[in-house]
């Protein structure tokens, strides 16, 4: 009963509940990239941006580290590497003459060169030259 009591002695509110701003904004991809836009126009900064839309320094940057990242856009970021230099293509097996004859190079290094009978002379002094 004390309870009761006590209810019927306090004064009675009478309200209504108004839904206000709500607390945690919900921002679109399109709207972050306005805002991010706007923060590196000419004659704007990220200070002024942030109090232009009420958000703080923080959720700016993390949008700015989100579009790096491409998170904002779906895109994931590219970067194009330095082009390697292109490989030579081997060459074709020469098959030997239908002979078979080769012949057989010994050099001071002690690696044997064998090649046929038929090889040209300009190719045979660029292999040479490279194996020296």
């Amino acid at each position: 009963m004390a309870v009761e009591s006590v209810l019927r002695s306090t004064p009675e509110v009478c309200g209504e509940v108004m839904p206000g701003v709500e607390r945690r904004r919900r921002w679109g991809t399109e709207e972050k990239l306005r805002v991010l836009a706007q923060s590196v126009a000419p004659g704007s900064s990220p200070s002024l941006t942030c109090k232009m839309h009420g958000i703080s320094s923080g959720q700016l940057y993390t949008w700015r580290k989100q579009f790096r990242l491409g998170e904002l856009t779906g895109f994931a970021p590219v970067s194009i590497a330095p082009e390697m230099p292109a490989l030579p293509a081997p060459a074709p097996e020469a098959a030997p003459p239908a002979s078979g004859a080769l012949i057989e190079v010994e050099l001071p290094s002690g690696v044997k060169l064998r090649v046929p009978d038929g090889v040209d002379e300009i190719s045979l002094r660029r292999i040479l030259s490279a194996l020296s």
